[in-house]
């Protein structure tokens, strides 16, 4: 596929495309000044460069990582340190957003009473199971 339709499919502009491939993310561009095309390689590449842009990755993270992805019969230590640093930041990402979640959900449930805020709050974010996690409020 020409780099239009790799755009297209990735929703990436053909700048950041080119950007990535000057990074080395992706193949470098050959010097005969012809059409390029890409493959499915390609497409998966910026598939997963945008995720992982989007979960926070550096560049330099992420060619940690497709180097582990295509090479994994030799894991480095760098990937193994960074991959292991990762899962842990998305884990409590996570564990964030949950109880983020269950704030809003619980804010929006009950928003039509006039109940005490504090308990919502509390209630959203199981400080009612678990006192000594729950902060003291200013009264």
């Amino acid at each position: 596929m020409t780099i239009g339709q790799l755009a297209a499919h990735t929703g990436l502009s053909i700048s950041a495309i080119r950007f990535y491939q000057r990074r080395g993310l992706l193949p470098a561009r050959q010097p005969n000044g012809g059409w390029q095309r890409f493959g499915s390689d390609s497409l998966a590449r910026l598939t997963v460069i945008k995720l992982a842009k989007e979960c926070g990755f550096t560049l330099d993270e992420i060619a940690v990582l497709l180097d582990a992805l295509y090479a994994p019969s030799s894991p480095t230590a760098t990937w193994q340190a960074m991959g292991e640093a990762k899962l842990a930041e998305i884990d409590a990402q996570a564990a964030r957003l949950q109880q983020m979640r269950r704030l809003l959900t619980e804010a929006l449930s009950y928003c039509h009473f006039d109940l005490d805020r504090s308990q919502i709050i509390a209630t959203a974010l199981d400080w009612a199971d678990h006192p000594q996690d729950q902060p003291s409020l200013p009264c």
